[in-house]
């Protein structure tokens, strides 16, 4: 029998104690990544073609779609980040291979290379080689890459070494990118270096060592319910600041609708089981100084894709993924999305309030709704591994609108201007397709659908590339 003692002051006010053992875990809590392979492509029927965009997503479906037609002109003045967390690592071979069947653009040649930049022992791993280890990595690469093209240098940053269960964290990496910042990782969810561990990397910490691109994408996200709230609200602040500093800072909203990773849910008391019937937000999407980015499909009977007609030919994705979307538990709505999420919540939502009683689904109290815009994530056809894959998720996503804005930064510096920075209190809707089919659904309901306006599903819509470039090239 085990024995307990606690401290006199407080014996009289404890019946027993219950010997509760500690949840079991395969290491730290880890960011997870974004993306899903649903089988293989062939390539001989959709080479560049557009007929078949519905189907197969490749980059000339994109550049229709949202009318992405310009070519950079400040590239030595203007940066794009993407950023990866060790094991995940790109393959050379695959991004030739898809540069060689998918580009237009001439200057993609074979060894065409990101800049890597590695971050507390981070580096280009190739002792493992599947989907798993390269999916994500190749997927951000390929479509980041060739969406701002072959003139506009794109920076790697490959964090954390490879001791798997203990991986590097956002924290690391904004460690890397802010000297200021360090000093306060907790080793519950952050990675501490040296490490001691066989093949850890046994070096400092990288503190202030890397410079912030203009533009920086991550298609990985934690659960809010994973971490805790004085954690999330310290890197938080650092986003904003990054804000501040001319950074735009995208993540993906995470691919099982009002359910968290892995389709967990929340119970009445706020804890994570596949059981659950309350909605599990995600994170950093859930920080009002990020910018959330969902998912949109093509719809099975849409025409070819041009953005005349994205509005029509798009819906929220509804095929092996359903993009992230809703309200934190966490953070407070920020003033500049009041107005739009209050209409929604007026037109469109029940009055009930969650935490008002057991059982309800999601808190519409007052607080961060996300996500703030989206594109398309279905149907990407990667190269991994000598093979062509079909692709879902927000991770394809992300990477698309973070070259979207590069190429707004681009137009920018070259008139002189500063990069746009952080973007979402001027987002609105006459700059994107306003998408209103579909819904996210998660947690044993249909979730939200997909309305006029802004809603938590899609949030403002998707990309319109001349009506982007106009709202911020010129602000």
């Amino acid at each position: 029998m085990t024995q307990y003692s606690v401290p006199a002051n407080v014996a009289g006010h404890i019946d027993f104690v219950l010997n509760t053992p500690p949840p079991q875990r395969k290491g730290r809590i880890q960011p997870v990544s974004t993306v899903k392979e649903v089988g293989q492509a062939n390539i001989t029927q959709i080479l560049k073609q557009l007929d078949d965009c519905t189907t197969h997503t490749t980059p000339v479906c994109l550049r229709a779609l949202y009318g992405i037609i310009y070519e950079p002109a400040a590239v030595e003045k203007n940066s794009y980040g993407i950023v990866e967390y060790t094991p995940q690592a790109f393959v050379q071979s695959d991004l030739d291979d898809f540069f060689g069947n998918f580009s237009a653009d001439e200057g993609f040649y074979r060894g065409l290379s990101p800049i890597v930049v590695g971050i507390d022992g981070g580096f280009v791993q190739t002792n493992s080689r599947s989907f798993n280890y390269n999916g994500e990595s190749n997927l951000d690469l390929q479509y980041g890459m060739e969406i701002v093209s072959s003139k506009q240098p794109v920076t790697l940053y490959q964090v954390g070494d490879l001791q798997i269960g203990v991986g590097a964290s956002f924290n690391n990496f904004l460690d890397a990118l802010d000297a200021s910042f360090c000093g306060g990782d907790d080793p519950n969810y952050d990675a501490i270096y040296p490490d001691s561990n066989t093949g850890g990397y046994t070096g400092p910490p990288d503190c202030g060592t890397s410079k912030p691109a203009n533009v920086i994408s991550t298609s990985y996200g934690y659960n809010e319910a994973e971490l805790s709230a004085k954690y999330m609200e310290r890197q938080c602040l650092e986003y904003a600041k990054l804000g501040l500093m001319g950074v735009t800072v995208l993540y993906s909203s995470g691919d099982s609708g009002v359910a968290g990773n892995d389709n967990l849910c929340l119970d009445d008391h706020g804890y994570e089981t596949y059981r659950g019937k309350r909605f599990n937000p995600s994170f950093p999407s859930s920080c009002p100084w990020v910018t959330s980015v969902g998912a949109t499909m093509e719809s099975s009977n849409a025409t070819t894709p041009s953005p005349d007609n994205a509005r029509y030919v798009e819906q929220a994705c509804e095929k092996v993924i359903y993009s992230g979307g809703g309200f934190s538990n966490v953070f407070p709505m920020p003033s500049y999305q009041s107005t739009l999420v209050n209409d929604y919540l007026k037109t469109y939502s029940s009055s009930v309030q969650y935490g008002s009683a057991p059982g309800y689904r999601w808190n519409n109290t007052g607080t961060r709704a996300y996500p703030d815009i989206s594109a398309n994530g279905a149907n990407y056809v990667v190269a991994v591994n000598g093979q062509f894959s079909l692709v879902y998720g927000t991770s394809a996503s992300a990477p698309v609108v973070g070259g979207i804005f590069t190429l707004i930064n681009d137009a920018r510096i070259a008139n002189g201007k500063t990069p746009v920075g952080f973007v979402n209190p001027s987002v609105c809707s006459n700059a994107l397709h306003d998408i209103t089919v579909g819904g996210n659904p998660g947690c044993g309901t249909g979730g939200f659908r997909a309305v006029p306006g802004w809603d938590p599903v899609t949030g403002m819509g998707t990309p319109s590339f001349a009506a982007m470039m106009d709202r911020w090239a010129n602000m």
